[in-house]
């Protein structure tokens, strides 16, 4: 009997009873009609360190142009393709990650925001500004060849003088009129500025107006604020974010167009709730990255130290974790932001100084430690009745062990009672390199009224699965 369900996302329930299934640092890949499976679950990629920077805690990077710039601590540094590190200045810290933005060969200008502080890198010369008739800024932005920054502490739009973004005139600014709740969050995608607040948000664009040249789309007002000012994303040509009603409870939403749409399933919203109500979540951290015909949009929430990710292409959530061998727990993901320069996909470490490389063929986290992936499966029950199942067996890639994990292992644990207790865990090897006809069975699972399964591994090793399959037997009571 196949399991249906087996290769689905993320979704815990409140009740593990009515839902518990799970997917940790892996996620689910469409296959065409036709194909022995109909999809698989394929694991996260692992990274490979590509730079070493003297600082600690990566608050964001950016590349473009074959440059590329991030920002670990207080110092801004520039890695070039063979990751050697290049210091370019420092910037004020505080808690926020930092944003940077170009206006390209005809400005030459990096500008970035950190500490509630404007500066500009001239691209030409290497040498770092701070940009003090900027005044405050919290996030910044460049369309149309203005550089334009949010100051959340007044709720003010501000512009550089085009192509210049050196030159800030204190008068080259709005704001908001068209809400009560102020804009604490922008960001600029397709053109335009999108602005938002609390409960309601709005979009702008180059008018060509004097003296102030931007303007409010009148179509661009939307119901839905912002729960988390740096949770905003670029992702798969549109923004998502972390959002609020004024009706209060955290979701996650995509744009399309000028309309939010929520993304969030209720088991998201249950999680969103139980972080907001536990210490908050205004500090969630969101950033996006494409790979292997995938889009992600990755969010963070420090406060609770949990990362969930949406895969844009699936519409599929799954959880990322860092497998802490002491508490044996899941904790936040470290890998955070990203930039695809030299035909990479970079990504910082949120807790230490490394600029990492992800890398499909590579199945170790940060540092090197396991990479551990989980699949907690769909409950088997059958109106309370007692069931038996003499046989279990994961159908998955066979044959791929190599020189790290020669004879790489997957283990098996379930649980009688929907999800509260399991049993111990029984391991099964996927087969050596070469060994295409392993199989990994288990014989003799038990009995229960509400299995769940969860099968695992941290074997530095390809786990590509495709099916579970189990006998069973019905009892009578």
């Amino acid at each position: 009997m196949r399991l249906e369900g087996f290769v689905s996302g993320a979704y815990v329930s409140r009740s593990q009873i009515l839902a518990g299934e799970d997917l940790i640092n892996m996620f689910v890949e469409p296959a065409p009609h036709g194909n022995k499976a109909k999809a698989a679950l394929f694991p996260i990629p692992g990274v490979t360190t590509f730079a070493t920077l003297t600082a600690a805690g990566g608050r964001g990077i950016f590349a473009e142009d074959a440059r590329c710039f991030t920002v670990f601590g207080a110092t801004l540094a520039e890695i070039d393709a063979n990751g050697t590190v290049t210091s370019r200045g420092t910037v004020a810290v505080d808690s926020n990650p930092v944003t940077m933005c170009s206006n390209g060969d005809a400005g030459q200008d990096l500008f970035i925001t950190s500490g509630n502080t404007a500066y500009i890198l001239d691209l030409a010369t290497n040498t770092l500004t701070t940009e003090t008739d900027a005044g405050a800024v919290t996030q910044g932005g460049q369309i149309d060849g203005f550089f334009v920054a949010l100051d959340a502490a007044t709720s003010t739009l501000k512009i550089s003088e085009s192509l210049d973004g050196k030159t800030w005139d204190a008068t080259q600014i709005a704001q908001r009129t068209s809400a009560s709740d102020p804009w604490i969050a922008m960001a600029v995608e397709r053109g335009e500025v999108y602005l938002f607040g609390e409960k309601t948000g709005e979009v702008w664009y180059n008018a060509g107006l004097s003296p102030f040249p931007f303007a409010a789309r009148p179509e661009g007002f939307f119901q839905v604020g912002i729960a988390a000012a740096f949770s905003l994303a670029r992702v798969a040509g549109s923004l998502a974010w972390v959002g609020r009603t004024e009706n209060g409870n955290p979701a996650v939403y995509l744009m399309d167009g000028y309309e939010p749409i929520q993304i969030s399933t209720p088991a998201i919203d249950w999680l969103l709730q139980q972080y907001d109500d536990a210490v908050g979540v205004d500090d969630a951290i969101g950033w996006s990255y494409d790979r292997e015909g995938h889009k992600f949009y990755m969010v963070t929430f420090p406060s609770s130290n949990r990362t969930l990710c949406y895969d844009v292409t699936t519409k599929a959530w799954h959880r990322r974790g860092f497998w802490d061998t002491t508490t044996a727990d899941f904790l936040a993901y470290r890998p955070i932001f990203h930039a695809s320069a030299f035909r990479r996909n970079l990504v910082c470490d949120s807790n230490g100084s490394v600029v990492y490389e992800y890398d499909s063929d590579v199945y170790t986290d940060v540092g090197g430690e396991e990479l551990r992936r989980v699949r907690r499966t769909p409950h088997t029950a059958d109106e309370h009745k007692r069931l038996y199942f003499p046989w279990a067996e994961l159908e998955a890639e066979r044959g791929v062990g190599n020189a790290n994990a020669p004879d790489p292992l997957v283990a098996l644990r379930y649980s009688n009672n929907g999800g509260k207790t399991w049993g111990s865990n029984r391991t099964r090897s996927v087969g050596a390199l070469g060994t295409y006809d392993t199989r990994a069975r288990w014989e003799q699972c038990g009995s229960g009224r509400d299995r769940v399964w969860e099968l695992w591994t941290t074997d530095a090793a390809a786990s590509y699965w495709f099916d579970f399959y189990h006998g069973i037997g019905v009892g009578t009571h």
